[in-house]
């Protein structure tokens, strides 16, 4: 796939999915892969929970994965005790 394919499929996911996800096309175990990233948005789990409804486990013949960031959460659940010390 070349890059001006990459770049138009790229286009028509923000355009279909919403344009506030970053999206990237890679080769992956299952053949070319559309990552949806929802990583840089806050509430990204809700966000993309919502982007995953719209979109289908295949897309124009691309495997769709969806990711989005725990940094938050990892922190207010953390086993960290400073007064353990």
């Amino acid at each position: 796939m070349n890059a001006h394919t990459r770049d138009v499929l790229k286009l028509k996911a923000a355009i279909e999915f919403g344009s506030e996800f970053a999206y990237t096309i890679k080769q992956g175990g299952l053949g070319p892969t559309l990552i949806i990233s929802a990583c840089e948005l806050s509430s990204s789990r809700e966000k993309a929970a919502e982007v995953r409804k719209k979109a289908p486990s295949r897309w124009e013949g691309l495997y769709v994965i969806v990711t989005y960031s725990t940094a938050d959460e990892e922190e207010e659940d953390s086993l960290y005790d400073p007064n353990l010390v």
